[in-house]
This record gives C-alpha cells, structure tokens and sequence, in this order.
C-alpha cells in the first residue's frame, strides 16, 4: 500500500470516527431532553413538595398533629401541595427551624417562638410565669398577641398559621423539693431565655438543651431538673433521672406553625384559603390534645415511679416571687406594645 492509499483509509478513518461521535452526541442530546422531560413530567404529577422539620419526635401529639395537617393539605390540593414532615430534629435542630424556613432551606416549621424572644420580647409572652397558666386563659392570650405576631412574622418573611399548645408546665427534679434552698445549684435544662431566667432566680444552673439531646444529657448527669408538661419526660424515658414532679402550672408554652413567606405569597388565593381552613381546624385538634394529654401524663408517669406533688406554701411563695418579678422583667423589655398587650388580656379576664 502506498502513501496515498493509506492517507485515504486514514481519511475515511477518521470520517467515520466523527460521524459516530456526532451521532452519540445527538443521542446523548435526545437522552438528555427526553430525561429532562421525564423530571418535568414527574414534577407536574408530585407537584410542590415543602420540607416541614419538627424538633419533637414522631410520636409526640406535636409532630402528630403537623403530619394530620400535611395529609389534610395534601388530600384538599389534590397532591398539588405535598408537606414532608422530618420529626426529631433529623432536617434542622429546634433553635434552627425558624431561620431555615426564613431562607426556605425549610419552606414550612414548627417550634415555639419564645425560643426567639431575643429577637422580640413579643416573642415570649406565653412563656411569662403565671401570666396565662391555664387553656381558657392561653386562649385568650393568643388573641390578644396573634395580630402582633403576624405582624412581627411578616417582617422576617414568615406568615403564621396556627399554634398548639402544650400542657401546663411543672417543674421536674432529681430529688425532692420542700424549700427553694433545696434546688440552689442544679444542672437545669432550659429551653428558651424564660426557663434560663426562671432557673437563675430559683438558684439553679440552667444549660440550653434541645429536646432530642435530652436523653443523653440526663444519662451524663447535665440534667438535673427541667420545667415541662411532662411529654418530654415520657418520651424520652426520663422518669428514673427525674422522679420528683411538681405541678405548678407555670404557663402554657405554645409551638407555632409557620412557612415561609414568599412561598405562601405564591399560592392562589383559592389553595391559601384551603390551607387556613385546615390549620383552624388543626388549631383546634392540637388544643383538644394537650387537654386530653394532660392527666394522661400524669397517670403514665405516676406508673412509672415520678411522684406527682402539689407545691407546698413555700415553694408557691416562691414561684409567686419569681412570676411577678419575671412578669415585671418582660413588661421592661416590651415596652408600651408589651404593656397594652398585657392590659388588653386582663381585661378579657
């Protein structure tokens, strides 16, 4: 074979080989648009998918109820809407729920506001001490508060949909408690800025501690004490950490339901209105739980070994001392809206 045949077998060689690359190409192409297609089409069939974290687990009413209320969205919006629930703080932590749906790396949340009550002492004022300690008056506390929080929501591009709230708060302890003095220097679990000060004028250490840490915390001796409805206990099996309880009607801490703003500002009206009927109902399903999970607590963990104590006259006094000086604290930081809030509340009394 002579040079030019070969130039020529190289040529045809080389033609060939460009052919073949150019048909894979406009396969790969056709591959590519015909996926892309497929995604669409998936995404058309699925429809809008949110994120909604829990810091409370799976079998807690908390998560329950948000997970009733992501069927309820899902079934009215025809799948159009579908609300994923991630319980247990696997997606974010409870102090990190908030500012993940503000940026929409969560598009929808659950966790309580006086978590934040830095930002705005408005934030707390279910958690001020013996302000509104029992459902009738949590209920009308919530109204007089729900158009300020709105509104507070709104300038952090969140729009409030509903709360629940918890049962009465009581405090737990490793031993028992007859004096203030007896609780002077205990390892407390707080889990917002009022159980922290509630702890510090009662004398006791509080440590910020998220409530899927509790077990481990109790385990290792962190946890000493803690104010709670007594579910958390429960849930985490903390009865033989904790078998003192004493039922002093704190106040009634509220979880909130929240998304983000810009998302729901995206929705029909027709979807949003949907949505609000079911979180009204919701609402009231989560009101209903708390009452009923009550003094179901308190025969559980009454099974279990907690002792279940009525505070005597000088822890009242106590708690008495506490709940005014912290009420008087939190009018201070809040100023005139927190002041005529407060009014407006005493006058529904």
């Amino acid at each position: 074979m002579d040079n030019n045949d070969k130039s020529k077998q190289s040529s045809t060689s080389v033609t060939s080989q460009r052919k073949m690359a150019t048909g894979s190409v406009h396969a790969l192409g056709k591959a590519s648009v015909a996926a892309l297609l497929a995604l669409t089409v998936c995404g058309a069939a699925y429809g809008e998918v949110w994120d909604l974290p829990s810091p409370q687990p799976a079998d807690n009413y908390i998560t329950e109820n948000v997970t009733w209320f992501a069927d309820q969205v899902r079934e009215a919006t025809d799948g159009e809407l579908e609300i994923r629930v991630h319980p247990s703080g696997s997606l974010f932590s409870g102090d990190q729920i908030k500012r993940a749906v503000q940026r929409d790396q969560a598009q929808i949340g659950v966790h309580v506001l006086s978590a934040h009550q830095n930002e705005n002492p408005i934030f707390g004022i279910d958690s001020v001490p013996f302000l509104a300690n029992s459902f009738e008056e949590s209920a009308q506390l919530w109204e007089v508060t729900r158009p300020a929080l709105d509104e507070l929501m709104a300038e952090q591009n969140l729009q409030l949909l509903y709360h629940i709230p918890w049962p009465p708060q009581g405090l737990f302890f490793d031993r028992e408690i007859q004096a203030p003095e007896d609780a002077e220097g205990l390892k407390f679990r707080a889990y917002n800025t009022a159980t922290a000060r509630f702890a510090e004028l009662m004398g006791m250490t509080p440590t910020l501690i998220e409530e899927a840490e509790l077990s481990q915390a109790a385990a290792t001796g962190m946890v000493q004490s803690l104010i709670s409805s007594g579910d958390p206990v429960y849930n985490h099996q903390l009865w033989d950490y904790l078998p003192q309880f004493y039922d002093a009607k704190a106040w009634l801490v509220l979880s909130h339901v929240f998304v983000n703003k810009e998302r729901w500002d995206a929705l029909d009206e027709d979807t949003q209105q949907q949505i609000l009927a079911i979180a009204e109902e919701a609402e009231q399903r989560g009101e209903e739980g708390a009452r009923a999970l009550t003094d179901e607590l308190k025969t559980q963990l009454s099974d279990k070994g907690v002792a279940i104590h009525q505070p005597n006259e000088v822890l009242q006094a106590e708690f008495k001392r506490i709940g005014e000086e912290m009420q008087e604290e939190w009018l201070e930081k809040a100023g005139e809206q927190g002041q005529q809030l407060v009014e407006e509340y005493r006058a529904m009394q």
